[in-house]
């Protein structure tokens, strides 16, 4: 994740998400429109959503509440179809700015599968909640963000421990001295678009079970400096803050950019049967939810966070 990706994060300039939905979909020229009903379902949890993490600051919280209960093994055995599928030795980008190996697919545990994606949403929450907090004013009255105000929002303590690990070295694009973007972050191994990037200027790939848990820590580290900085509070949006979020909210409704779409499971998506209808929210502050009904019941079945 480069500075300019948290810093279009933090002002909220977010275009459709890049969501990759494989063959196992409808495509956009055939894709139904939502009912009624179900905008109101979307809204609602991408509602409750939103508020659920600004009340908690926390994940794991809002995972017991309102995912569906198995979402890690949906995720791991839908990437194993898809490697069948495809080159089963390619890598799989996750949160920007990290990559892994396909076979941590069954060589690391749900268990170490569900902290990292903790750990790392939590992490990428907080600094968003943080510099839109910080920068709230500089958004309403029209004030573009430079690099230098946009670092200041990270602590130098968090900043130093990432380019200290060999995996999340450079993940806030922070590390180089003449500004410009050489870490190869968004074109992980080289291997992004043909392009030819050497490995040791790239982001190394989580290769391992203990990798990942090293990557897990770390995040789980920076998120305790960066509230340690903050006098160990967790931070919710300022009144500044919301009344940001949502004229940047209604800008991109006008454009489009914030409308529900439904997708159909053409075969078995996600652990969902054919026929499934999948609907896709996203949210003003980045996170793109997926929801489907599982046992009954409306539940995320996968919520990324893509600003692009």
């Amino acid at each position: 994740m480069t500075w300019r990706t948290l810093r279009i994060a933090t002002i909220l300039i977010i275009i459709q998400p890049l969501l990759f939905f494989p063959a196992t979909v409808s495509r956009a020229q055939d894709r139904p429109r939502p009912t009624q009903a179900e905008i109101i379902i979307a809204q609602a949890t991408a509602d409750l959503f939103l508020k659920r993490l600004d009340e908690t600051g926390d994940f794991s919280r809002v995972i017991d509440e309102m995912y569906a209960e198995d979402f890690i093994e949906r995720y791991i055995q839908q990437q194993i179809r898809e490697g069948k599928e495809s080159d089963s030795s390619s890598n799989i980008y996750s949160l920007p700015g990290l990559v892994y190996k396909r076979n941590l697919l069954k060589q690391a545990t749900v268990e170490d599968w569900r902290r990292l994606y903790i750990a790392a949403n939590n992490f990428t929450y907080h600094i968003t909640i943080t510099s839109l907090n910080k920068h709230a004013d500089d958004i309403l009255n029209g004030r573009e963000l430079d690099d230098e105000r946009f670092e200041k929002c990270i602590p130098s303590k968090v900043i130093e421990l990432f380019n200290n690990h060999p995996i999340l070295k450079g993940f806030f694009g922070l590390d180089d001295d003449d500004g410009d973007d050489k870490s190869g972050v968004g074109e992980p191994d080289g291997e992004s678009q043909g392009a030819v990037v050497p490995k040791e200027s790239g982001p190394k790939s989580i290769e391992t079970p203990e990798e990942m848990q090293g990557v897990t820590e770390t995040f789980q580290e920076g998120l305790r400096l960066l509230l340690e900085d903050q006098g160990y509070h967790s931070p919710r949006l300022t009144e500044t803050a919301k009344s940001a979020l949502e004229v940047n909210r209604l800008k991109l409704k006008e454009i489009g950019l914030m409308e529900f779409t439904i997708e159909v499971a053409e075969k078995k998506f996600l652990g969902l049967p054919p026929g499934t209808r999948i609907l896709c929210a996203p949210t003003p502050l980045g996170f793109w939810l997926e929801i489907a009904e599982v046992n009954g019941k409306h539940k995320i079945v996968r919520a990324q966070f893509w600003p692009d």
